[in-house]
């Protein structure tokens, strides 16, 4: 399978909503996930929120034969004071905030539809997402254990920061991971 894959433009993100919401459903409905339609509710409720913070930016994977959404990954600057950055500044610790966090993006979200994977996508999707940022580092969350976005993640140069981190009110067990960008695409981004 070959699409397309691109920054939208703001003007552009409200057309793709419903496209994106339903590669997150796909995605994220089924284990190790087991989000409910009460989470992919949530979920666009925030994607709503989250692009109105600075330097938003989403990459699609364009459209399958059907005219859909394929694939998205989206983020925006890691800003003090946000709920993700306290919660990740406690997880860190001073010195690694100071590393991870003073000048950062933050990978939200990156979904491909079940049938299109194993084609390049996800991978395509997120070098889109990270390419000409101005930040130094580029940081994520993801389930904790061998899962397929832990995997892929690793193949694409994160490291580790934190193991064993859980978000307040969850009992789900994450990582914490954070990516040098300046060495990710001087090494060719992979």
């Amino acid at each position: 399978m070959t699409c397309d894959v691109r920054l939208l433009a703001d003007s552009e993100l409200g057309r793709a909503t419903p496209g994106i919401i339903e590669v997150y459903r796909a995605t994220f409905t089924v284990p190790p996930w087991d989000e409910t339609e009460e989470d992919v509710q949530w979920f666009s409720e925030r994607l709503s929120e989250h692009a109105r913070r600075a330097r938003f930016r989403c990459a699609v994977a364009g459209e399958d034969d059907d005219g859909r959404v394929v694939g998205f990954a989206y983020g925006y600057d890691v800003e003090p004071g946000e709920w993700w950055y306290d919660v990740a500044w406690r997880a860190l610790g001073r010195a690694s905030v100071l590393r991870w966090l003073s000048d950062s993006f933050e990978l939200v979200e990156l979904a491909v539809m079940p049938y299109a994977r194993g084609n390049g996508i996800g991978g395509r999707l997120h070098d889109t997402l990270l390419a000409r940022l101005s930040c130094q580092t580029a940081v994520l969350t993801t389930l904790d254990g061998d899962t397929p976005a832990k995997l892929f993640y690793r193949r694409r140069g994160w490291d580790t920061l934190v193991t064993g981190f859980i978000y307040p009110g969850s009992d789900r067990f994450c990582i914490l991971m954070g990516l040098d960008l300046k060495l990710h695409f001087q090494r060719g981004g992979r």
